[in-house]
C-alpha cells in the first residue's frame, strides 16, 4: 500500500465527539475543524487507560519514513463501542482518519476511526455506524452503558449549562488533565462506560467503570442525611421510588476540579436530584439530573440522556486500571 498523508478540511467536523474524552484531558489541542488521512501499517497498538494509542508508520511530509502517535478513547469507552482490538495488530495496513495537532506535523493526532483493507471501519472517537440489537430489562437492575452518540449529545448540553463567569475562568487552568482522576457525577454519569445497579431492600450499589478505575456510589433508601455527614467525592445519596421510578437526592460532595463538566469546578454546596426509569421497552434507562451550584452555576442545570441496556459487558479487570504515565502522555505533544 502506498503511504501518504492527505489533509481534507472540514469546517463541518465541529462534532459533538470532540468533547468526549475531556474526563481525562481537555480536547483543545487537536483542530477539530480538520481531517488527515494517515495511510500505512500499525506498528503498535498501545491497549491502555485512560487514553488507548495506536501508532502508524507512513511517509512524512519530506518523504521520509515517519511514525504517527493517534490518541484513542479509554478502553472502556472503546468496548462499549464495540472497537475490535484484534483487527489492528502490527503489520496490517489501515486508513486512519484522525484530527490533526494544533502544534503541526510531528504531534500527537486524535483518532476518529481506522479503515483496514477489508473495507471496515473501526471506530475510536467517531460513533460506531453498526446497528446494535438490544435485550430489554425488566427492572434497574443490571448493566447499562450510554453509547458514544448519547455521550456526545450529553457533553453538548453541558456546554449550555449556565456556568458563572468565576467558574469558567477557573475551568481554564485545566486542573485535572493529566491525572487518572474519577470524577463524581454528573460527569461520571454521562461517560459511555458500563455502570452496574444493584438493588436491595435498603440500598442502591451503583459500580462506574471509569477508564479501568471503579467508582462505587451506595444510595441510601427511605432514609435521611445525617446531620454530621462528611464530604466526599461521591458524596451522600439517599433514595425512594416514586412507581418505577428510583430518585436520588445527594449532598455533601467536597469540592471537585470537574464536578461540574470538564475542568467546571464544583463547591461544597452542590446538590443534585438525579431520577432513573426504564423506558417502554425496557432497552434503555432514562437518566435525568438537576444539579445546583450557587458559586458554579448561576441557577439549576438538567441534563437528561439514556443508557442502554448492556449485559454483554464486565467490570474492567485491575490490571487496566489508569496508568499515570500513560495519563500524562499527551502533555509532550501540547503545543507550547
Amino acid at each position: 500500500m502506498k503511504q501518504l498523508i492527505t489533509v481534507i478540511t472540514t469546517l463541518a467536523v465541529a462534532s459533538f465527539l470532540a468533547a468526549s474524552a475531556s474526563a481525562h484531558h481537555s480536547q483543545a489541542m487537536f483542530d477539530t475543524s480538520q481531517e488527515l488521512l494517515v495511510q500505512g501499517t500499525v506498528q503498535r497498538f498501545d491497549w491502555v487507560n485512560p487514553h488507548m494509542y495506536l501508532i502508524v508508520a507512513t511517509t512524512g511530509p519530506d518523504g521520509e519514513p515517519a511514525l504517527v502517535e493517534g490518541e484513542g478513547l479509554a478502553i472502556t469507552q472503546a468496548l462499549v463501542d464495540g472497537l475490535d482490538r484484534e483487527a489492528l495488530q502490527p503489520g496490517t495496513p489501515v486508513v486512519m482518519r484522525v484530527n490533526p495537532n494544533r502544534g503541526g506535523w510531528g504531534k500527537q493526532v486524535r483518532i476518529l476511526d481506522v479503515t483496514t483493507e477489508d473495507g471496515e471501519i473501526h471506530p475510536f472517537y467517531a460513533a460506531n455506524t453498526r446497528s446494535r440489537e438490544l435485550v430489554p430489562a425488566s427492572s434497574l437492575e443490571g448493566h447499562w452503558a450510554p453509547s458514544l452518540q448519547a455521550t456526545g449529545a450529553a457533553f453538548g448540553a453541558l456546554a449550555r449549562w449556565p456556568v458563572t463567569p468565576a467558574a469558567r475562568e477557573t475551568q481554564t487552568a485545566l486542573v485535572a488533565d493529566g491525572l487518572c482522576f474519577v470524577e463524581p457525577i454528573p460527569f461520571l454519569a454521562v461517560l459511555n462506560e458500563l455502570r452496574t445497579i444493584e438493588i436491595s431492600n435498603d440500598e442502591i450499589i451503583m459500580r462506574f467503570d471509569n477508564s479501568g478505575d471503579l467508582a462505587v456510589r451506595t444510595i441510601h433508601l427511605d432514609a435521611s442525611h445525617p446531620a454530621d455527614i462528611q464530604p466526599t467525592r461521591m458524596g451522600h445519596s439517599i433514595g425512594r421510588w416514586e412507581d418505577s421510578t428510583l430518585v436520588i437526592d445527594t449532598v455533601a460532595f467536597e469540592p471537585n476540579p470537574s464536578g461540574i463538566a470538564a475542568n467546571v469546578p464544583s463547591s461544597a454546596l452542590k446538590h443534585t436530584i438525579e431520577r432513573m426509569a426504564l423506558t417502554d421497552d425496557g432497552l434503555r434507562l432514562r437518566y435525568e439530573i438537576v444539579v445546583e451550584d450557587p458559586e458554579s452555576l448561576s441557577g439549576p442545570a438538567t441534563l437528561t440522556m439514556q443508557w442502554d441496556h448492556r449485559p454483554d459487558l464486565e467490570i474492567s479487570p485491575a490490571s487496566e486500571a489508569c496508568d499515570p504515565e500513560v495519563a500524562s502522555r499527551y502533555i509532550e505533544h501540547v503545543p507550547q
